[in-house]
């Protein structure tokens, strides 16, 4: 039960109505409504090497009433023992080993990017942050999210993300 008490909270706050919030998504507008996995997150380097991010799990929820959520871990986190409460060192791992974080979302369709207007999330200081993200679509179903360079820090010099649809 401990550990299905941030998720459950996550998306209590993604179900809430945000029909009336500022920042919904309007027509015309590119489809983002709906759940999608991910399928690589991609990090190219100073160097011009490029390799996966660690968090190789994720899920991403977009409202049509301009809401989202997203949750991403590392396919092989340590699990727990079973029977006994986590050590502080499995508690950090597992902290360290996973993100995640709710928002109002925003579209520029016309200039290809989207804002995430932070206001939940795992790390406290993200709130109130706005993340942008560049977007394509390769058909109905592949969604390209690009984080913004002024978000990245050195090495990283170009960090994207490909989601597949899952429905909603």
């Amino acid at each position: 039960m401990k550990r299905t008490l941030p998720v459950l909270l996550i998306f209590a706050l993604f179900s809430a109505d945000g029909a009336s919030q500022p920042g919904a998504l309007e027509e015309p507008s590119p489809d983002f409504a709906g759940a999608w996995n991910l399928v690589s997150w991609e990090l190219r380097l100073e160097d011009g090497s490029t390799r996966p991010h660690r968090w190789n799990l994720g899920s991403l929820i977009y409202s049509d009433s301009g809401r989202m959520c997203w949750v991403g871990m590392e396919a092989n986190r340590p699990t727990w023992r079973e029977g006994s409460d986590p050590t502080n060192a499995e508690i950090i791992e597992a902290f360290q080993g996973v993100a995640s974080y709710c928002a109002r979302v925003e579209v520029n369709a016309d200039q290809g990017f989207v804002l995430h207007h932070v206001d939940l999330g795992q790390y406290p200081n993200d709130h109130g942050i706005v993340r942008k993200r560049w977007f394509s679509f390769d058909g109905a179903d592949r969604l390209v999210l690009t984080i913004d360079p002024a978000e990245l820090s050195p090495p990283v010099v170009e960090s994207t993300l490909v989601w597949e649809r899952v429905g909603m």
